[in-house]
């Protein structure tokens, strides 16, 4: 449960409505649902933008937590009435009264983020690639390695030799 100095319009005699602050209560944990379509939040944001930093991925999860955790609250419209739970009521809210809507998602990270995230790290560290080694990997025969030879002279020259003559062209195109 969240607890924030009352937003609600007053009663009709001027006095708070909630002298000890609104609360919003959320779900114990996350139906099903839920949990995968704050999952897949973090996916599409990902696949949809590359450069989504770890802020924006906190931010839209926390989102979903909201829009899927609150279960109830004690919010009151102009007209003095309960305000009821809904993903439109929800998004108002958050549009707002934004500092009311990150004390309740703050409580909301809390009760869900491990349920959320821990199956994507583990997910992912599965597709990530292995961390360099400092030892070494190629295949050994338990034997020490053969050490290189210094290659031996060639038996070809570039020096021009005095049975060497020049070579000219022949009629047919060839040389002779």
């Amino acid at each position: 449960m969240a607890t924030f100095p009352c937003i609600c319009p007053p009663k009709s005699n001027g006095d708070p409505r909630h002298i000890n602050g609104d609360t919003v209560t959320l779900r114990e944990q996350l139906p099903f649902r839920a949990g995968l379509a704050a999952r897949n939040t973090v996916i599409l944001l990902k696949q949809e933008d590359s450069e989504a930093s770890t802020a924006d991925i906190l931010a839209s999860l926390t989102e979903v937590y909201l829009l899927e955790g609150i279960e109830s609250w004690t919010l009151y419209d102009d007209k003095g009435k309960p305000v009821p739970v809904s993903r439109s009521t929800i998004r108002a809210f958050m549009a707002d009264h934004v500092d009311e809507a990150m004390t309740v998602g703050e409580e909301a990270d809390g009760l869900y983020s491990a349920s959320v995230i821990d199956p994507l790290v583990r997910r992912a560290a599965t597709f990530s690639q292995p961390t360099p080694t400092t030892d070494s990997t190629s295949v050994t025969n338990g034997s020490s390695p053969t050490p290189l030879k210094r290659p031996k002279p060639s038996s070809t020259s570039t020096i021009r030799t005095a049975g060497t003559e020049k070579m000219s062209a022949s009629p047919g195109g060839g040389y002779s």
